[in-house]
């Protein structure tokens, strides 16, 4: 146990002090940092008038130029009117109606007066909408403007109505659908971001981690330092320390990420909640919760460790740094095939039934078991089962690598055949 603990320490400290982890580190939390409170970044900018020659802490400016029956019409006038626009809308709006510009005149005003949209309206369905061509949101206003004006002339063809009718018109114009909504999961066209999102996390994170467990084999393999290393530890603790080792340092960096996450969630969600902001559907409706982050951790370092095993022993076998990737392109496969069944499962292409199997094969389990979570299609005791299936997969796998990695440290120069790796298994 201590030689183990002691490969466990050296691998530990080697991979943390690494400039390059360090680095890769900082750059995650703080692009998870920026990301999460970007729409927060925006609304300041919005609000300071970034870019629309506005004055700071002011809205952009809109005109309203009423004529006809909008004047003559209290319905029209009211509603229409500079105070009840803004309540509506994200400008600051000024009655022309006085004044009355013609189109020339309006254009100017729109130079010298920094409007950015302006409506020309005489009652009916009818309007004019004038917008700044430098604006990017200008146009965005026509819905909002077209939904303000149709309720308005509505509720003015109402009014002209006799009494009795109007209450019956009232009445059929306020009827409408009322869903009652049953969540049965499996809808990827609500989840499938953050299911894409997680499953390329837990693609890269394992093969990443697992990838320099080989390069670390190899490493000390080309540079004779095994020679030395088996001579005070046996191969097995070795490889369980290396393992493990590498294990906590990625543990350490992914909680560091998914710490940042939550963080940034914390920080932001009172901005998100006082605006109403589309991120807060998104959290809702694909269970995002605290319980995400640990499923997430879990089921990664449970990956880590049964694909971590089967590379370590294959690459033992090797001794040169490019010898490396073919032979352990068996473990890349797996996880590539995982990554296809979490694609289909995600995108509704496998039955419920396909996918529940799949989840339960230990080398998909991480991935498809996380996808199936996503969309609500995984319950807590499916969760448990699939954990306890790679732990002992992990305990299978790791028997098996040890054997392997047994004879493979021992060999140089030469690459380990299919019937030497057989025998080892068989004598072990």
């Amino acid at each position: 146990m201590k030689n183990i603990l002691n490969v466990l320490r050296f691998e530990y400290k080697g991979f943390v002090s690494a400039k390059s982890f360090r680095v890769v580190m900082i750059i995650f939390i703080v692009g998870i940092l920026v990301l999460t409170s970007v729409p927060q970044i925006m609304g300041a900018f919005q609000a300071m008038g970034v870019g629309e020659g506005r004055e700071t802490g002011q809205r952009s400016k809109a005109a309203v130029i009423l004529s006809g029956e909008a004047l003559t019409n209290e319905i029209y006038s009211t509603a229409l009117s500079p105070e009840k626009l803004g309540e509506k809308t994200q400008y600051d709006w000024v009655d022309l109606s006085k004044e009355n510009p013609s189109d020339a005149a309006l254009e100017e005003a729109f130079r010298t007066e920094n409007y950015i949209i302006a409506i020309r309206f005489s009652g009916g369905t009818a309007y004019e909408f004038f917008a700044a061509g430098n604006s990017m949101n200008s146009l965005d206003s026509v819905g909002t403007l077209n939904d303000i004006i149709t309720e308005i002339v509505r509720e003015v063809e109402i009014a002209k109505l006799p009494a009795d009718t109007q209450a019956a018109v009232e009445h059929i114009s306020s009827i409408a659908a009322a869903p009652k909504i049953v969540d049965v999961g499996g809808n990827a066209g609500s989840n499938f971001l953050i299911g894409y999102v997680l499953i390329m996390f837990m693609l890269y994170t394992i093969i990443g981690y697992a990838n320099y467990v080989s390069s670390s084999v190899v490493t000390e393999k080309t540079s004779k330092a095994m020679e030395l290393l088996i001579t005070a530890v046996k191969p097995l603790h070795l490889m369980i320390g290396k393992v493990v080792g590498v294990g906590l340092a990625a543990l350490t960096q992914v909680s560091a990420i998914v710490v940042a996450f939550v963080i940034g969630i914390a920080i932001n969600l009172p901005y998100w909640t006082k605006t109403n902001s589309s991120l807060l559907g998104l959290m809702e409706n694909n269970n995002m919760e605290i319980s995400l982050a640990v499923i997430v951790v879990v089921y990664f370092i449970l990956g880590f460790f049964l694909y971590a095993f089967l590379t370590a022993a294959f690459a033992s076998t090797v001794t040169r740094p490019e010898e490396a990737a073919t032979v352990t392109i068996l473990p890349t496969v797996l996880v590539l095939v995982a990554l296809l069944v979490g694609f289909l499962t995600l995108f509704g292409a496998l039955s419920r039934t396909a996918a529940e199997v799949l989840s339960f094969i230990p080398f998909f389990t991480p991935i498809s078991m996380l996808a199936r979570y996503t969309l609500g299609d995984a319950s807590i005791a499916q969760l448990l089962i699939g954990v306890g299936i790679l732990v002992v997969a992990i305990i299978l796998v790791a028997t098996l690598a040890a054997k392997i990695f047994r004879m493979g440290v021992m060999l140089y120069g030469v690459k380990a055949t299919p019937k030497q790796l057989i025998r080892a298994l068989k004598n072990s």
